[in-house]
């Protein structure tokens, strides 16, 4: 037999853990000197110590280790266990994986925002628009370009059959906040020069409708590609909003983006209107 000492030496750990391992009821000492007090194990108590020590490592809390433990699983039961733990240790690999992209791409930002480029607001009137669209709650967030893709491609080839022309996309967000989820959106594209009465009845979900004149719209133009940056169309909001404030007006309407550029030939023009009056 090997004193706590010797045992603790020989099976690498401390002799504080195998006292906390006794306490717990992991790995009594084989014998307890009934006048001293001192713990003494066997060698044969290594194997039960390593696969402590072992369980541990892959993740395993010390409850569920006196559970394996207790219960005497089989070696299928804790190969199932395992690959649960492996399933989870991959899960917080992603999760630190992206976390670390994030915390990257907000270093770049910090970098950049001096020199963010001054977003010119304006403000003018925008003319009644014929529209065809498809209104939808997106699910989440992450599913925006998804989404509005297939639906921008349904309301194109829609329009593509019936010869009309196209004007502007636009998205419009119909939330009175913003969301991470249960975003409800509309992708339309303008129909430039025709009356409303002509248009073609359209198929559903595609709706042909009449946007209203809007007399005031608070605007500006965005001539980077704000689809690879981290912040997106952030600063141009917040230029905006600034401008909003600083003059006197309030926010009476849905915001609406509008894409005039080309990605495939690298411009990627946008203009963000939000519809406002005199506070």
């Amino acid at each position: 037999m090997f004193r706590i000492g010797e045992f603790s030496r020989i099976g690498s750990v401390t002799i504080d853990t195998l006292r906390h391992y006794d306490s717990l009821g992991l790995l009594k000492p084989a014998k307890v000197d009934p006048f001293t007090g001192y713990r003494y194990y066997t060698a044969k108590q290594l194997q039960s110590l390593n696969q402590i020590v072992a369980l541990k490592e892959v993740g395993f809390s010390l409850e569920e280790i006196a559970r394996i433990l207790r219960e005497k699983l089989t070696t299928d039961e804790l190969r199932g266990m395992l690959k649960a733990q492996l399933v989870l240790a991959e899960s917080t690999i992603e999760s630190a994986q992206l976390r670390r992209e994030r915390i990257l791409a907000r270093l770049d930002y910090l970098t950049l925002e001096e020199n963010m480029p001054a977003y010119e607001v304006t403000l003018k009137a925008v003319d009644a628009l014929t529209v065809a669209a498809i209104r939808e709650t997106v699910p989440t967030i992450e599913q925006m370009p998804q989404c509005c893709g297939e639906m921008f491609n349904t309301i194109a080839g829609w329009m593509a059959a019936n010869d009309l022309s196209f004007g502007p996309p636009m998205t419009i967000y119909h939330n009175e906040s913003y969301v991470h989820e249960n975003i409800d959106t509309e992708c339309a594209f303008v129909i430039p020069g025709i009356q409303i009465d002509k248009v073609a009845k359209p198929v559903s979900p595609i709706v042909v409708r009449q946007m209203e004149a809007i007399p005031h719209v608070a605007t500006t133009i965005v001539t980077d590609d704000f689809h690879q940056k981290v912040e997106g169309l952030k600063p141009a909001y917040n230029a905006i909003g600034q401008w909003i404030e600083d003059h006197g007006y309030r926010i009476v309407g849905a915001p609406r983006e509008l894409y005039y550029g080309s990605p495939e030939k690298g411009d990627f023009t946008a203009e963000i209107q939000f519809p406002v009056e005199k506070a």
